[in-house]
């Protein structure tokens, strides 16, 4: 009898569990203000006040309930070393939204100095509120699909950046050319130049021949595309005075630069080559550094002390991005982009119609292989959901 009891109150539990979450859910939908408040809180900055209590920062480190911001009085000059904690006006917890959370790393925002007597969040650092966020230049984002209830919604990475430095290596874990022309696709449609990295180049020594061979040739169809390529060995002990180091020193001056890419790739370990105002945390075991292991936890925007700025991101497992039409897509690949418009067709999708000048250039060989079955892999969908992927390696595209 205390059995079937215990068994009832639990399963009594579970169905109010769910009744919390159904309210949940439709709650949005009794926020008659919440689109007016979605236009209120993206305001140019020539809109902001200019009294006291107010002002101009930039989003350094997002979290559940809060993020920290840097003062930014001119537009590119963040004092990183003047940080807040920052929480949301509590207006804009209602607002319609897309994302998964308000603000992302590198976006500007208006901040107004917090009430002390109003200490909800017990910390050292001096608190703000964020009142405004200034509409974006650019942005990098995938879809997130980890929690089911969020399922579909954006997830900015960064936000307001000059460059994508597209961090892969070669081994351990091994190189997805898929995954980089994914991140390419996403930098050209916002506009953004790309630098790709490949880190642990010195893993190629014990590869086999036909590896070897098959990156020669990835690494040449992406620079005779005009992407700048960069091969490292980052902890190389003469990593810093190689020339390749420097070139990527140079690319980074002056820059606001988002590094991402899988778990274990080096992007922390590059990023402090470069003497960051804080130095970011890498495994010290160099065998537990080339199995592919992340250590960064959140995204952090740090000052190099050789120039610049640099968005260092947790290292990425599943990368889903928003479906493209065929004409976007095909201008998100430069070496399509001159034959838009010259199909037979104007919808062409570039699979099969007939009079279609982007397969006449493939079988010339105008257009690669390889970057070919990216394209495909993005329009029809690796599981072939919406048509069939031929003659592609699921594991060159597994993300």
């Amino acid at each position: 009898m205390l059995a079937v009891s215990k068994k009832w109150r639990e399963g009594d539990r579970r169905e109010d569990r769910y009744a919390k979450t159904e309210k949940m859910r439709k709650r949005d939908k009794r926020t008659p203000r919440s689109a007016d408040l979605k236009e209120e809180f993206e305001k140019p900055e020539s809109e902001w006040p200019t009294t006291a209590g107010y002002f101009g920062a930039r989003v350094v480190e997002v979290h559940k309930r809060y993020c920290f911001v840097s003062a930014e009085k001119v537009a590119g000059e963040v004092d990183t070393k003047d940080v807040w904690l920052a929480t949301m006006a509590r207006k804009f917890l209602v607002a319609e939204r897309a994302e998964r959370n308000f603000v992302a790393v590198g976006d500007r925002v208006l901040c107004q100095v917090a009430d002390q007597r109003d200490d909800t969040q017990k910390a050292d650092l001096p608190q703000c509120v964020i009142q405004n966020l200034m509409p974006r230049t650019s942005k990098i984002s995938r879809i997130y699909q980890i929690d089911p209830r969020r399922a579909g919604m954006e997830q900015v990475l960064a936000a307001n950046i000059d460059q994508l430095v597209i961090v892969a290596s070669y081994l351990n874990p091994k190189v997805r050319w898929g995954l980089i022309d994914r991140y390419l696709v996403l930098a050209e449609g916002q506009g953004i130049p790309s630098v790709i990295v490949l880190n642990k180049k010195d893993l190629l020594q014990e590869a086999e021949p036909e590896f070897l061979q098959a990156c020669k040739e990835r690494v040449q169809i992406l620079r005779s595309l005009g992407y700048e390529v960069i091969e490292v060995s980052a902890l190389d002990p003469k990593a810093k005075s190689t020339p390749e180091m420097k070139k990527l020193g140079e690319l980074l001056k002056g820059r606001i630069s988002l590094l991402s890419g899988h778990s274990g790739v080096g992007k922390s370990s590059i990023i402090n080559l470069f003497k960051p105002e804080l130095v970011q945390a890498v495994e010290p075991d160099a065998d537990i550094f080339y199995k592919g292991r992340h250590t960064t936890s959140f995204a952090s925007f740090i000052r190099l002390g050789t120039g610049g700025y640099a968005i260092d991101t947790p290292g990425i497992r599943s990368f889903m991005i928003h479906e493209h039409e065929p004409i976007e897509l095909t201008h998100c690949f430069v070496e399509m982009r001159p034959m838009l418009g010259h199909c037979k067709f104007r919808e062409c999708r570039h699979v099969d119609e007939p009079g279609c000048v982007i397969l006449e250039a493939l079988a010339q060989g105008r257009i690669h292989q390889q970057r070919y079955r990216s394209y495909l892999a993005l329009l029809l969908g690796e599981t072939g959901r919406t048509g069939r992927v031929r003659d592609i390696d699921p594991e060159e595209f597994e993300v």
